[in-house]
């Protein structure tokens, strides 16, 4: 079967639990077991009490009618309580191991596919496939167990009818097969639309301030709505088919037991059988053909399980960020000499080349801002330099380290970053700056928080650095929240400070106030910066100049002005003219303020 194959290329993934799974299907066994023989009591029952008139077979055979039922039930509870642990065990586990693979993929594969689809994988897929694992599995060994232990008493009663019952059982297997194709086809479908779903939904939530602002709720409704239609057209299907091939299979099985009904009946009457082992024949014959005709209900959840199991494979089978496949040499960083350089250095994304022939050095203690219209190209060189992006071409070298040797480890020591928009995590105040350095006492946490400015705010909350911060930092302001990722980077004393317009989402007071600080943070270290205020970049002590992902120019600010770049003079341009915008709005106020 699929499934089982798909299955068993997964299993290097999941931490099977031997004993607990051994000693769970043993249960599993013995109850059946249990069950199983009850039909055989009650043919004793009846022939030997009723018929024959041999009441000393009464108390043994209702006491272990008795015993089987009571150890059924027992064995029954037991093993629901140790697959449901096991199963939510495996399903945790693949969530580990589907998060950790989350984290060695480039950065690129994740924001081109979107939330929905490693929500979906994380939350429905692994709990498929724990289920498959768990229940599933569990099902088809019972009914199997079932099918052979009840065939082997009908051909220890009968070995005709035996036969004739083992004859239908092809048939009745082949009838799910009709329906194989389609079911897989829809429930691929329905996984599909809920995580389009999910997708859709996970923006809603997020984007809530500009659906109001902009009153989108209507065009929210429907785009929902469009998208409800599909999922609930490929449901029905699924559930159709899902319900046909089930039904099929019972009508089969309803004939099957009324024809050998009726062979064992004129068998007893001509005397070749007795009556009790009619009763027992058809109880035993029901628990041969209830199981294949479970088999056939299952291939729903078969189906279901393959698209999960297929696209958890496809995940785990995407290929690695370039720093994570590195096994370089991080034995060189005893004689590490911070600098950073680039030669030749191409990012091509998909078929368009986003930089090209990019080639610069930063020194210990030097700051270069990399300059350019949006879209030039500056914030793809930094998230080539932080691993995200892979180089097609060319090299980047930190402290002499090429790219190619370079770990997730090594970045993580080595480079500190502050970007446009930093993200917080629900926790506290301190646990968000500890993100810089996780060994960190409450003392440093603290000391990197007053280097950061953050030491009013600090103070003047009811907990101190232990005060929750709310969803994404929902609590703090933008420039506050800004602080924390500078608190981070002080915290984690990195060599090289990456600055992505650490500013741009801030106001202008708030963002004079955080400049202050970053000026601060990176003195003595290699800053590479992008940023539109023009006193950051007149103090670089490179400037380099991009435009359509190439190093048009570069040089100090006297420099590159003495030379007439364009492109540098016409961001002077602009930043100059907003500069006065502001100063203007500035003096506009304080006359009001004076009125």
């Amino acid at each position: 079967m699929q499934s089982i194959r798909l299955f068993r290329r997964l299993m290097p993934y999941v931490r099977i639990r031997w004993h607990l799974t051994i000693l769970a299907y043993a249960s599993v066994f013995v109850n059946l077991t249990f069950h199983l023989l009850q039909p055989y009591v009650f043919l004793l029952l009846i022939d030997k009490l009723l018929i024959d008139g041999e009441d000393a077979w009464l108390v043994p055979l209702l006491a272990a009618s008795g015993g089987f039922a009571l150890g059924s039930a027992a064995l029954g509870s037991f093993q629901a309580g140790l697959f449901r642990y096991l199963g939510i065990r495996h399903t945790l586990d693949l969530r580990e191991v589907i998060l950790a693979r989350l984290r060695r993929i480039p950065m690129t594969e994740i924001e081109r596919q979107g939330a929905g689809k490693y929500t979906a994988l994380m939350g429905m897929d692994t709990a498929t496939m724990g289920n498959f694992l768990n229940h599933v599995v569990m099902e088809l060994a019972s009914q199997w167990y079932s099918l052979l232990f009840a065939l082997s008493i009908i051909f220890y009663i009968d070995w005709q009818l035996g036969i004739a019952a083992f004859a239908f059982i092809p048939v009745l297997l082949a009838i799910p097969r009709l329906f194989r194709k389609a079911i897989a086809r829809n429930t691929g479908h329905v996984r599909t639309h809920n995580e389009e779903i999910g997708t859709h939904l996970y923006e809603s939530i997020e984007g809530s301030r500009e659906i109001r602002v902009h009153g989108l709720e209507q065009w929210e409704k429907d785009r929902n709505e469009k998208m409800y239609r599909n999922l609930v057209k490929a449901s029905v299907k699924d559930t159709l088919y899902r319900m046909l091939s089930g039904n099929s299979g019972s009508l089969a099985v309803s004939g099957i037991v009324l024809l050998l009904y009726g062979i064992g009946s004129g068998r007893v009457l001509d005397g070749t059988m007795t009556i009790g082992m009619l009763v027992a024949l058809v109880q035993y014959l029901n628990n041969a053909l209830a199981p294949v005709q479970a088999m056939n209900h299952f291939v729903g959840e078969l189906q279901a399980a393959e698209v999960s199991m297929r696209r958890i494979e496809e995940f785990l089978g995407t290929p690695e960020e370039t720093v994570v496949q590195a096994v370089g040499s991080v034995k060189d960083e005893e004689d590490f000499y911070p600098d950073v350089d680039a030669d030749g250095l191409d990012v091509t994304y998909g078929e368009h080349a986003i930089l090209r022939d990019i080639g610069f050095r930063v020194k210990l203690g030097e700051t270069a801002a990399f300059v350019g219209r949006s879209g030039s190209g500056k914030s793809t060189l930094f998230r080539a330099i932080l691993g995200f992006m892979p180089i097609s071409a060319g090299t980047i070298r930190l402290g002499g380290i090429p790219d190619t040797d370079w770990s997730r480890d090594f970045l993580t020591r080595r480079v500190g970053v502050v970007f446009q928009e930093s993200f917080l995590f629900a926790g506290t105040i301190g646990e968000n700056i500890a993100i810089g350095r996780l060994d960190a006492t409450d003392d440093e946490i603290y000391e990197a928080a007053i280097q950061a400015d953050l030491k009013t705010l600090i103070d003047g909350l009811p907990e101190g650095i232990h005060t929750q911060v709310g969803h994404r930092g929902a609590q703090l302001s933008g420039g506050q929240r800004q602080r924390v990722a500078i608190a981070r980077v002080i915290l984690q004393q990195p060599d090289v400070l990456i600055l992505d317009e650490p500013t741009s989402a801030l106001d202008r007071s708030t963002e004079d106030s955080v400049l202050r600080t970053l000026t601060r943070l990176m003195d003595g270290k290699i800053t590479l910066i992008s940023t539109h205020r023009l006193q950051t970049v007149e103090n670089a002590d490179t400037i380099y100049v991009m435009d359509q992902g190439r190093i048009v120019d570069s040089g100090n600010h006297k420099e590159l002005v003495s030379r007439g770049t364009a492109a540098y003079l016409e961001l002077l341009h602009r930043q100059r003219l907003a500069d006065e915008e502001y100063a203007a709005q500035d003096r506009d106020g304080q006359r009001q303020v004076s009125v």
